[in-house]
């Protein structure tokens, strides 16, 4: 029902709480979607970027960060990834349910940035990678895939945002020597591995 639908109302009776009980807790019904905001990216970060910190600095943390960001995606095909939905919602209405989903989503971009330039200090990505750019186009992936997973339905739509992920990575490798994508069969052309077969 995303951000706009949240009410006192509607909590007290999903809760089987007074609405005076659910009122004394948040507040205020701007209070009731901050703290589902805030609530939500601390499973987010539980789930997507603390798992991700498990692995190497450079390319396998980012690899791990946007492959936990895609199963996040599709366990929500129902219910909605609301840092996308929630920005559709509050991207032309200021206030403070704006800004606490706005910190939450660039707290989020700032993480993949500096996975980014990890990877670019590590050797695994060019040292003049464009690293705003590659996160946009990454960004664009998980976009697509809530998109045509949930909109659409269509099958397919993971392993085309993996599919996307690998080829944005590779335009960033270049001729990068040691990069961990040389070893990553995933990061090879379906066409190149099937003529080495």
């Amino acid at each position: 029902m995303g951000l706009e639908g949240l009410s006192i109302g509607a909590l007290a009776e999903v809760t089987h709480m007074s609405k005076s009980g659910v009122f004394a807790h948040f507040g205020s019904r701007e209070e009731l979607q901050i703290s589902v905001i805030r609530e939500y990216h601390t499973r987010f970060e539980a789930e997507v970027f603390l798992p991700a910190l498990r692995q190497a600095r450079g390319l396998p943390r980012l690899r791990a960060m946007f492959d936990g960001w895609v199963r996040r995606v599709t366990l929500e095909i129902d219910s909605g990834c609301i840092y996308i939905s929630g920005a559709v919602e509050f991207d032309d209405r200021p206030g403070p349910v704006r800004d606490a989903l706005l910190d939450m989503v660039q707290a989020w971009q700032s993480a993949l940035e500096v996975a980014i330039a990890q990877a670019i200090a590590e050797g695994h990505l060019r040292d003049d990678t464009d690293a705003m750019q590659m996160l946009f186009e990454i960004h664009g992936l998980i976009l697509a895939l809530h998109h045509d997973a949930r909109f659409l339905r269509l099958p397919g739509a993971v392993d085309r945002a993996r599919c996307g992920f690998e080829r944005v990575i590779g335009n960033f490798i270049g001729n990068v020597v040691g990069s961990p994508a040389a070893s990553d069969p995933r990061s090879t052309p379906a066409r190149a591995r099937s003529a080495r077969r």
